[in-house]
């Protein structure tokens, strides 16, 4: 994991041979350490960026051999891409449900087989070569450019979801070595660092008490409010961590990975949201299935509504094979279809709809409304979402049931959270102000900077947890 001090290890002795590597041999380093990096993981499952890599190449060269045939050949080549996640993700959870509603009991348990990480995210990075390929955005990939685009180890298990267009033309056109990448790299890497350990593993300690089974039986009204929001801070954290350091770690080697978080609990509408949490993903629904799909129905009110809620769905089983994310994406589908027709209402209308206090109601509904749908997305069965979601809205007592330590944790994290766009200002003008003194370039690199990254380094290791997994290496 990025947060183990194997990899930190790694990274020291990796980042100065990739630079001391040929330019034009860097890029071969960096898919072997790719393939080890995996296999490290899951054996068994290695060379599964590369077989997803020829599939797609093999695709692409039909599509470009038989140019008449290539909206057959994308389909065909995406329902593979699909067919392979559904086996893997989806099989166990389709054969539950179809006995369970055939016969109305359980069905056996199908051969276990192990997910293979990242895959997820691998079928959609290769599902976007295919539809770049066919509207011409791409031309003629090599499997070799496939297998480093899907197998970088950086974006592999957790994303971010990576463009053909994006990545390709960096490892074609080799940087040298200069002290942004460096100096970007650290930031990014640390920063990780310490969301993971002393944020989102300090909120996992409460959230994993709280959505126990038992205890979600006994949770009281304000139980239900701190944990959901609890829940919503934790995996932002943790994901946006995993991010960091990924793109951190690309940063070392002077490549550029998109960014995935821009401060989404800041966020004005539901819209706002999707354009702030995980915008790899939500770009990647924007353009490959919104976009074409509004098009097709003329932006028509009752499709695009229907369409929204379906897709939001999607995106949610995308997440797991289970119902509650189902639940969670259709939710915020709803969400998206409540706002439009806000849009539509407010157009006709003036005064009151456009005033300061009506965007200060949609800020506040909209963090409520994403707090909400994390239970169905957390919660261990449906009944037991339904029944933290009733207890939310009908009184079932005020006091708190795990002491003060988990809401000072929470009540930090979500002060943290609702001042980390202005620290991150506040830093980096003191740094230009830093830099601007005589000497203060020198001063900046040999004493602020190692000051800054000293402290946060120490905070990794008093809240180090072996055994925290990143949370979306489940997905």
């Amino acid at each position: 994991m990025f947060n183990s001090y194997g990899y930190l290890s790694l990274l020291l002795v990796v980042v100065p041979l990739y630079w001391m590597v040929p330019a034009a041999r860097r890029r071969w380093f960096a898919l072997a350490l790719s393939v080890a990096y995996y296999a490290s993981w899951q054996p068994l499952f290695a060379l599964l960026p590369l077989a997803l890599a020829v599939w797609t190449w093999w695709i692409v060269r039909a599509m470009e051999t038989e140019p008449a045939r290539s909206k057959a050949w994308v389909r065909a080549g995406i329902t593979g891409l699909v067919g392979l996640l559904a086996f893997f993700k989806y099989r166990e959870f389709l054969w539950a449900n179809a006995v369970a509603l055939w016969n109305g009991r359980e069905g056996q348990t199908l051969l276990a087989i192990g997910l293979p990480l990242g895959i997820s995210f691998l079928t959609f990075d290769a599902i976007a070569v295919l539809l770049d390929a066919r509207q011409k955005r791409v031309r003629r990939p090599s499997v070799w450019d496939l297998w480093q685009l899907f197998g970088f180890w950086p974006s592999l298990l957790s994303g971010p979801i990576v463009r053909f267009r994006e990545m390709v033309p960096q490892w074609t056109s080799p940087k040298k070595w200069d002290r942004s990448a460096l100096i970007g790299g650290l930031d990014r890497l640390i920063v990780g660092l310490v969301q993971k350990n002393f944020i989102a593993n300090s909120l996992g300690a409460v959230v994993d008490e709280g959505f126990l089974p038992k205890a979600a039986l006994t949770n009281t009204t304000l139980d239900n409010w701190v944990l959901a929001i609890a829940y919503g801070l934790q995996i932002y954290f943790d994901f946006a961590a995993y991010t960091n350091m990924a793109i951190g770690s690309a940063r070392l080697l002077g490549l550029n990975l998109p960014g995935n978080f821009r401060y989404p609990y800041h966020a004005s509408s539901p819209p706002d949201f999707w354009s702030r949490w995980h915008m790899s993903l939500s770009r990647w629904i924007r353009d490959y299935l919104f976009f074409p799909i509004n098009a097709k129905y003329g932006g028509r009110p009752l499709p695009l509504y229907i369409s929204l809620v379906a897709i939001m769905s999607l995106v949610g089983l995308w997440h797991g094979a289970g119902w509650g994310f189902l639940v969670w994406g259709g939710l915020h589908g709803v969400y998206l279809v409540v706002y439009r027709m806000w849009e539509s209402f407010a157009q006709s209308r003036g005064g009151w709809t456009k005033s300061a206090w009506t965007k200060l109601i949609w800020r506040g509904a909209t963090l409520a409304a994403v707090a909400i749908a994390w239970v169905p997305f957390r919660a261990a069965t449906l009944e037991q979402s339904a029944g933290m979601l009733k207890h939310m809205f009908l009184p079932n007592g005020f006091a708190a049931s795990y002491g003060v330590n988990a809401l000072l944790i929470t009540a930090s994290a979500l002060v943290y959270c609702a001042l980390e766009p202005f620290l991150a200002a506040w830093l980096q003008r003191a740094e230009q102000r830093i830099i601007a003194w005589p000497g203060g370039q020198l001063w900046s690199w040999l004493v602020v900077r190692p000051a800054f990254y000293a402290a946060l380094l120490l905070l990794f290791v008093a809240f180090d947890e072996r055994n925290a997994r990143f949370i979306y290496f489940q997905f």
